[in-house]
C-alpha cells in the first residue's frame, strides 16, 4: 500500500522546543511530537497532504497519549464541523498504565474496517489528529509517528524476488524446464519400487480373476441392506420479515453528545457510528439529535429553542441492543413510565408489612374488642427537598437511596431540571457539574453517606459534611 506524504504542518494547538509537531513529516520514528507542558487537557495537530488521497489504512505510534481520535477535511475547512470522523476515539493506554506512566510508546495499526467506511470512500487533503491524557496531569504526552497509506493500485504486477545467478565466485546452475529432466533425491529407488508393485499386481489379476467381482457383489449387497439418510428438512423462513441491518439502523441521524466524560464517551459515539449515524462536536444546523446527560445545559438550551430532538443515552443503548430502532417519543414514554413505576414499588415497601406470627394466638370472642392501632407516621427530614440521582451506583444502592428520600418525604426528580436542589453521587465530580452550576447556582452535589446518615441517627443533619467537591 503506497503512503501518503505529508507536505506541511497547517496548526497545531501546543508543542515542545525540542519535538515539535515538524517531527510528523518525518520517516524517522525516534522523532516525536509532544505537548509544551505536562497537564495539557487536550492537544490536536492539523496536517496537509501533498494532494487529495483516500486513506486506506493508518499506522500510529504513541507518546503518551491514553486517546487519539483522527478527522478528515478539505483545505477549505476553517471550522471543527467541517471535520469528518475518519477514526474514533480509540484507546492507546488504560488507567492504571498513565497513572505509572508505563506503556507509553505503544503502536496500532488500523485497516480498513476499523475506519468509517462513508469517510473512508472519500478523498481529502487535510488530516486533523486529536489526542487527550484525562488520567494523569504529569505527562507532557503526543505522539511518536503517523503514517497514513493509500489503497492497494489493482495494475499493479505482483512483486517477485530476483533471480539469484551468482552466489560469491560461484555461479548458480539455471534449473529453469528448458534446462532438460532434473533428477531429484531418491528418484531411482522410487521407480524401482514402482515398477516391483505394477508387476505384483499383474500377477494377482491373471491367478484371482473373479475377485474384483466378489468384492463388487458384497459391496452392492452392503450398500441395499443400509438404510438411506433421509435430508434434513430446512426450516422455511418467512419472507414477509424484513428487518433492517445493523449498520443502517441510525441512518440518517447526526447527533451532538453533551455531558459525557471518556471513555464512555466515546465507547458511546462509536455505538451510533457503528448503527450508520454522524457524529457532530457541535450542534450544526444539519443535526437532528442531541444526546444529554443533563438538561437546562447550555447546550440543551440551544438545540431546544433550534427545535431538535432531545433524548438519553438509553436511546442509543436500546437501538443497539434491540438491532431495531427506536422512536424517541416511545423512548421517552418508557422512561417515564418506568420512572412511576419505581416510585409506587417504592411507596409499595413503606408500608409496614403485617407480621403473621405478630398476633395473639387465642381466638377473639364477642365480648373483645378489637382495636385498631393507627400506622406511625414516616419522619418528613426532606420535606420540600428535590434530589437527582447521578451516574452508577455500587450493587443495590441506587434503590435504597430511594427508600430513605421517599419515606422521609423527599421527591425524586428523572432528569436535571432546574426544581433539583440536591444531585446524588458516589461517581465523585465530573466536569458537567460546572455547567449545571451556571445554570442553577442553587444546586449541592452530595455523596450517598448524607442520606445513610441521616436514616442511621433519624434526624436532620447538614450536609456540608458530605458534599462532593473537584
Amino acid at each position: 500500500m503506497p503512503e501518503i506524504k505529508l507536505k506541511h504542518v497547517v496548526s497545531c494547538s501546543t508543542e515542545d522546543t525540542t519535538h515539535k509537531a515538524d517531527n510528523l513529516l518525518s520517516s524517522d520514528t525516534y522523532r516525536k511530537w509532544k505537548a509544551a507542558r505536562p497537564g495539557e487537557k487536550q492537544t490536536s495537530v492539523i496536517l496537509q497532504f501533498e494532494k487529495e488521497e483516500q486513506v486506506h489504512s493508518i499506522d500510529i505510534g504513541n507518546e503518551g497519549s491514553a486517546f487519539i481520535e483522527v478527522l478528515v477535511g478539505n483545505s477549505s475547512a476553517v471550522r471543527d464541523q467541517d471535520y469528518e470522523v475518519l477514526l474514533v476515539t480509540s484507546s492507546f493506554m488504560s488507567p492504571t498504565e498513565s497513572r505509572n506512566g508505563t506503556n507509553t510508546s505503544r503502536v496500532r495499526f488500523f485497516g480498513p474496517n476499523q475506519l468509517q467506511k462513508s469517510t473512508a470512500q472519500e478523498k481529502w487533503d487535510r488530516v486533523k489528529i486529536v489526542c487527550s491524557q484525562p488520567y494523569s496531569k504529569n505527562i507532557a504526552y503526543g505522539l511518536a509517528f503517523v503514517k497514513f497509506h493509500s489503497p492497494p493500485d489493482k495494475n499493479d504486477p505482483p512483486t517477485t524476488s530476483p533471480k539469484l545467478t551468482k552466489l560469491g565466485q560461484f555461479r548458480v546452475k539455471d534449473e529453469s524446464p528448458s534446462s532438460g529432466p532434473s533428477l531429484q533425491p531418491g528418484s531411482l529407488f522410487f521407480s524401482r519400487e514402482n515398477a516391483t508393485k505394477s508387476s505384483t499386481a499383474l500377477k494377482g489379476k491373471s491367478i484371482y480373476p473373479y475377485l474384483p467381482a466378489a468384492e463388487s457383489a458384497d459391496k452392492k449387497r452392503e450398500s441395499q441392506s443400509k438404510p438411506e439418510p433421509k435430508p434434513k428438512q430446512q426450516k422455511a423462513k418467512s419472507q414477509d420479515m424484513q428487518t433492517v441491518p445493523f449498520k443502517r439502523m441510525m441512518e440518517g441521524v447526526v447527533f451532538v453528545l453533551s455531558g459525557f466524560q471518556n471513555p464512555s464517551r466515546g465507547e458511546l459515539r462509536e455505538k451510533a457510528l457503528d448503527m450508520g449515524a454522524k457524529y457532530r462536536p457541535d450542534w450544526t444546523p444539519d443535526a437532528t439529535h442531541l444526546i444529554c446527560a443533563f438538561a437546562n445545559t447550555p447546550k440543551y438550551s440551544q438545540v431546544k429553542s433550534a427545535g431538535g430532538i432531545i433524548v438519553r443515552k438509553e436511546w442509543v443503548i436500546d437501538c443497539g441492543g434491540d438491532e431495531s430502532a427506536v422512536d424517541t417519543e416511545d423512548e421517552l414514554q418508557r422512561v417515564e413510565n418506568e420512572s412511576r413505576q419505581k416510585k409506587a414499588a417504592s411507596e409499595r415497601k413503606m408500608v409496614k408489612e403485617e407480621d403473621p406470627y405478630g398476633g395473639s394466638t387465642d381466638e377473639n370472642t364477642d365480648t373483645e374488642a378489637e382495636q385498631d392501632h393507627p400506622i406511625p407516621e414516616l419522619p418528613d427530614f426532606l420535606t420540600g427537598k428535590r434530589f437527582f440521582l447521578y451516574g452508577k451506583f455500587p450493587n443495590n444502592e441506587r434503590r435504597l437511596l430511594l427508600r430513605y428520600i421517599v419515606a422521609f418525604n423527599g421527591a425524586i426528580e428523572d432528569y436535571m431540571t432546574e426544581k433539583v436542589q440536591f444531585v446524588v453521587t458516589s461517581e465523585g465530580w465530573h466536569d458537567s457539574f460546572e455547567d449545571a452550576l451556571m445554570e442553577n447556582s442553587n444546586l449541592n452535589f452530595v455523596k450517598p453517606t448524607w442520606i445513610y446518615a441521616i436514616n442511621e441517627r433519624q434526624k436532620m443533619l447538614p450536609y456540608q459534611p458530605y458534599t462532593v467537591v473537584p
